[in-house]
């Protein structure tokens, strides 16, 4: 089982690794820095091959759906039905609280925006959590890029690509990154969970940076 020590080490070690390519790709960055301040310099990289699919945010949510007791709402469906999850008064951050979901439900999530991954690609996620723990994030494929067969797929044993991400204990924003290596390069989906125990993570933001 791995320890919180774990988890900051694997923090640290992805961290240290982002500072590495960043200076190689000659970017300054130093491993004073926090995630905050390095995911922007990807965007500073010469050469013009950097690009970003933001996948959501407050102007993409019409593309996020989630499934919550065997039905598919958008994230606006879902909000109508359930104020507080996704609203105008938090800045439209889909927030898996226990007070919407109940006691640690695991609520499916989708963006039905495609993205073309390869080995340097890397999801940014911007959020806040309760607590420090093994996250799921997923990569599928999809013929016809509806939200019932990414779901569908993201649940299907030998469907799906796992990535391995961590939610990190935060009081403020921050930003992580997952990274896509070993993935075979492809048009995928993503498809992630919110759990609502003691991490009921708060997602403002996710990107992906190739």
């Amino acid at each position: 089982m791995n320890t919180l020590m774990d988890y900051v080490n694997e923090v640290k070690r992805q961290r240290d690794e982002l500072v590495q390519t960043l200076i190689t790709l000659n970017v300054d960055a130093s491993a004073d820095e926090t995630f905050n301040t390095l995911v922007p310099k990807v965007l500073l990289i010469s050469g013009g091959s950097t690009s970003s699919t933001v996948l959501y945010d407050a102007d993409t949510r019409q593309n996020t759906y989630l499934t919550y007791n065997s039905t598919i709402y958008s994230a606006d469906e879902f909000e109508a039905a359930h104020p507080g999850f996704c609203s105008s008064e938090n800045g439209y951050v889909l927030n898996y609280t226990t007070d919407i979901f109940g006691w640690d439900a695991g609520i499916f999530t989708c963006s039905t925006t495609p993205i073309n991954v390869t080995a340097s690609t890397q999801i940014a996620m911007r959020f806040l959590s309760g607590s420090t723990e093994t996250g799921v994030m997923r990569l599928v494929q999809s013929d016809i890029g509806t939200a019932e067969d990414i779901l569908t797929k993201a649940q299907t044993e030998g469907s799906y690509i796992d990535l391995a991400m961590q939610w990190i204990y935060s009081v403020d924003y921050i930003t992580t990154l997952t990274p896509c290596d070993g993935v075979a390069a492809g048009s995928y989906y993503l498809a992630w969970v919110g759990r609502s125990n003691n991490s009921r993570p708060k997602i403002q933001s996710i990107t992906a940076i190739s």
